[in-house]
């Protein structure tokens, strides 16, 4: 297989008429710029990301996206859930004021559920709404708060009391940032998947039983199935 070229396992389709989306898992999918060819074209992309991921998986993005936006900005965001606040979110409001960015900008979530949750409440907000892509690099936003629209930042006086409900034009699972996960964000995410069994699918619970080991050794076929 050659460098960056995208290994799908598995594609899921989020039907919701005009506001449809994939969600994409596999491999190499996140330095491929064959991820994004169906997404709408503009002349600036906006990555955001952490100072944890950024430094490991933000290069490979932007070098992506550069063969289809003429200018490819990064924010990284201080990383944890105590920056999920209202002076963090107004970086980003920052980034794009400050670099003219119009409202075909296409914001790109590198991270957990914090940069999902916040950049999507931004896209959401900036020029009442522009694109945005959500790249969850934790297991547990791939399966959970990366999909179904909730963004939002925290208040004092309540979790995720303000934000919006803003569906991404597109979610890409890159299997590959789960080998950096620590392995307690690892179990964090494997509970998630685990509770959908007893709540839904009783047949993947048992699957899920016959197949820990391997999800717990970030096996990428079992990963896969599980996501």
């Amino acid at each position: 297989m050659k460098a960056n070229s995208p290994n799908v396992a598995a594609q899921v389709q989020i039907d919701l008429a005009e506001r449809s989306y994939p969600i994409v898992i596999g491999s190499q999918l996140l330095g491929s710029a064959l991820s994004y060819q169906q997404l709408p074209q503009a002349a600036c992309a906006l990555v955001v990301s952490n100072t944890t991921v950024a430094p490991l998986y933000a290069a490979q993005l932007m070098k992506a996206l550069q063969a289809r936006y003429a200018k490819v900005l990064l924010l990284s965001l201080p990383d944890g859930e105590i920056y999920k606040d209202w002076p963090t979110l107004q970086l980003i409001f920052d980034a794009l004021l400050q670099n003219g960015c119009d409202r075909k900008t296409v914001l790109f979530a590198l991270g957990g559920g914090v940069v999902g949750d916040m950049t999507g409440f931004a896209a959401a907000s900036y020029m009442r709404g522009v694109p945005f892509v959500q790249l969850p690099t934790t297991l547990l936003a791939q399966v959970d708060s990366s999909v179904g629209g909730k963004t939002a930042i925290n208040h004092p006086l309540g979790k995720n009391m303000i934000g919006a409900f803003y569906q991404p034009l597109l979610v890409v699972c890159d299997l590959d940032v789960l080998a950096t996960l620590p392995m307690r964000e690892l179990s964090a995410g494997l509970a998630e998947v685990i509770k959908y069994g007893p709540i839904a699918d009783m047949t993947f619970f048992d699957w899920i039983e016959v197949n820990l080991d391997a999800l717990l050794a970030k096996d990428p076929a079992a990963l896969a199935h599980a996501i």
